[in-house]
């Protein structure tokens, strides 16, 4: 083929694909991209998530999906074997993954996923009704940024709901993060390739699922958002000195050793933020009031957002030294000041879980080695995953080093969230939100193992192996990712229902569940009472919880169970398939009971006359 014939000329101005002319890898991503598309879209209608096993979406889950998204791999790595990078072209194929690993459930179920989606819905439209907050209600209302601006958004919107906002959030939230975590990775200097292939892993790897509608998918953007401008304005060109090479060159033992270990860490980008005193200033003040409203938005982030400017501050990376100082006394003030009625209950065992870090990793992994023997394998995967992809990042980080890259803020900034683990457990998620803050960074390093050397372009057998590897990383992340699906899904009849219980339920009345893993609490929160207020479930003991609902304080009470709640108790604490039915079909024939609701998923029930006779 000759020069001639490799390039077609198109009518069309190709510059708005990023190239003056387009050529043949460009026109076969695009033929590549439209047929993984159609793939995709063409799987979804087959997909029946009634029909899931334990092991989630992957059990229902058409070959056609997974194909879809290792055939845009493919030409995405077609894409980066080109010495001019199309960076409008890799942009699409990176949009369409997205949509291709986070759409589905919006696509094929019949209401937004999550039960905890739906309670961040009711806060939101409580503060929208009353237009005050009540930190006495609830922990989360202690932190109400999130849930102010969503009650904000949904007026202005003119939206029915926060519910509307819902069901697409994990697709347009990874979209948002795609694009601090790409400012970042200029900041720093990073070669293109590396950079897109980083985003692509990132994406692949972000299993843990907190990309829904809630206060911590915000803040993550806004934390990302936050090193992004530190790293762009404010980075620390050469932050070695030449009188500390020289001082650590003179020590008496492993002088020179030292600082040759530390002139490899120091940065060759000569910095220079290229902005005035007076921008510089007014761009430290946008960063204080985006931290203002991450301090009263998320229990979490504040910290994960303080270790990383401390890290940067303590080798050197930065030049705004004080401004963790201020930010770590805004995010005490608060916690101290601002959520007082959360303290007044929890200050005790907050404490306690200080400095225990046995108990904090027994309860963020072990202890989530539970339920059914599919929900066991889904766990140990995730772990498996997990543990894998800090070996590939380790590995990454030591051929780019011997590679002559100096990667310090990189590392500087995945290590950053590990601090956290010695003072908090955070209900069990502290090592799933650690792994979170560090994604973009160790993919970075992951990615390097490939695309480490800049301007450089594998090999092709290098390549492969590496399309493989992401190929089996596309499986994997439909299992990590969607291995709880089967108690997220929520259905059109239990909305019913709830909304079917609101109504009939005088305020002040007992609302009982077997589980919280059902769509309430997302309309008049504070009128009701509910239990179980914590995850434990009540199956197996009818007597019990008619005890619970005989509670004279309440003028009525109202057990309502519901599809969701049986497959909670199947994945999660490994209730035998059969039990569930069972334990419905003897609350419904119980003589303390009297049905008052039905539909194909859920029921209604309330205590019978003689029940409370009895009691």
């Amino acid at each position: 083929m000759t020069a001639r014939t490799a390039r077609l000329r198109l009518p069309i101005d190709a510059r708005f694909f990023g190239a003056t002319e387009l050529r043949l890898p460009d026109i076969a991503a695009g033929l590549l991209l439209l047929t993984s598309a159609a793939l995709w879209l063409t799987a979804l209608p087959s997909i029946d998530v009634r029909r899931m096993s334990d092991l989630g979406l992957i059990s229902v889950l058409p070959p056609q999906v997974i194909a879809s998204v290792i055939l845009l791999t493919a030409s995405v790595l077609m894409l980066l074997r080109r010495e001019q990078l199309n960076a409008p072209l890799l942009g699409i194929h990176l949009v369409a993954l997205v949509v291709f690993l986070y759409a589905i459930p919006v696509v094929v179920e019949e209401v937004p996923r999550s039960a905890v989606a739906w309670v961040h819905s009711g806060f939101v439209e409580y503060i929208a009704r009353t237009g005050q907050v009540a930190p006495d209600l609830e922990a989360r209302f202690n932190w109400p940024g999130f849930f102010i601006l969503a009650a904000a958004v949904t007026q202005l919107a003119g939206l029915s709901s926060a519910m509307d906002l819902a069901g697409w959030a994990p697709v347009y939230f990874n979209l948002l993060f795609l694009l601090p975590v790409a400012q970042i990775n200029r900041a720093l200097g990073i070669d293109s390739r590396l950079m897109w292939i980083g985003l692509w892993i990132f994406e692949l790897s972000n299993w843990i699922g907190q990309d829904y509608f809630s206060p911590q998918a915000l803040n993550y953007f806004l934390y990302l958002t936050i090193l992004a401008v530190v790293l762009t304005w404010f980075r620390v060109g050469r932050p070695g000195s030449e009188r500390v090479a020289a001082l650590l060159a003179g020590a008496k033992r492993g002088g020179r050793l030292v600082a040759r270990l530390y002139a490899l860490a120091t940065s060759d980008d000569p910095g220079g933020s290229g902005l005035s005193r007076r921008q510089q200033a007014a761009v430290i003040v946008g960063l204080v009031i985006v931290f203002a409203f991450v301090t009263f938005s998320h229990q979490l982030t504040p910290f994960f957002t303080v270790s990383a400017l401390v890290s940067l501050v303590l080798f050197n990376r930065t030049v705004l030294r004080s401004v963790p100082v201020l930010f770590g006394v805004m995010a005490i003030a608060w916690v101290s000041y601002g959520t007082v009625p959360f303290l007044q209950g929890h200050v005790v065992a907050l404490l306690k879980e200080v400095g225990q870090l046995t108990a904090t990793l027994s309860e963020n992994v072990t202890n989530r080695i539970a339920g059914s023997a599919d929900h066991h394998f889904v766990v140990s995967l995730r772990l498996a995953f997990t543990l894998a992809l800090w070996a590939l990042a380790i590995l990454g980080a030591v051929i780019r080093f011997l590679d002559g890259r100096r990667d310090l803020t990189v590392l500087l900034l995945a290590a950053s969230p590990i601090p956290l683990v010695a003072f908090q457990a955070y209900g069990g998620e502290l090592v799933l939100r650690l792994y979170l803050f560090s994604l973009p960074f160790v993919v970075l390093l992951v990615a390097g193992i490939v695309f480490g050397r800049p301007t450089s372009i594998p090999r092709l057998a290098t390549s492969v192996v590496f399309f493989g590897a992401i190929s089996l990383m596309t499986v994997v992340f439909f299992v990590t990712r969607y291995g709880n699906e089967r108690i997220d899904v929520m259905t059109s009849a239990e909305v019913e229902a709830v909304r079917t219980l609101d109504r009939m339920a005088p305020p002040g009345s007992l609302l009982v569940a077997a589980s919280n893993d059902l769509p309430w609490k997302f309309e008049r929160v504070e009128q009701y009472s509910y239990i179980p207020v914590t995850d434990e479930v009540l199956v197996g003991d009818v007597g019990a919880i008619a005890d619970i609902m005989l509670n004279p304080k309440y003028p009525q009470s109202f057990l309502i169970l519901t599809r969701s709640q049986g497959a909670y108790a199947e994945v999660f604490t490994g209730l035998p398939p059969g039990d569930w039915d069972r334990f419905v079909a003897d609350v419904t024939s119980s003589p303390k009971f009297v049905r008052v609701y039905q539909n194909p998923d859920a029921e209604i029930l309330v205590l019978s006359p003689a029940a409370r006779a009895g009691s």
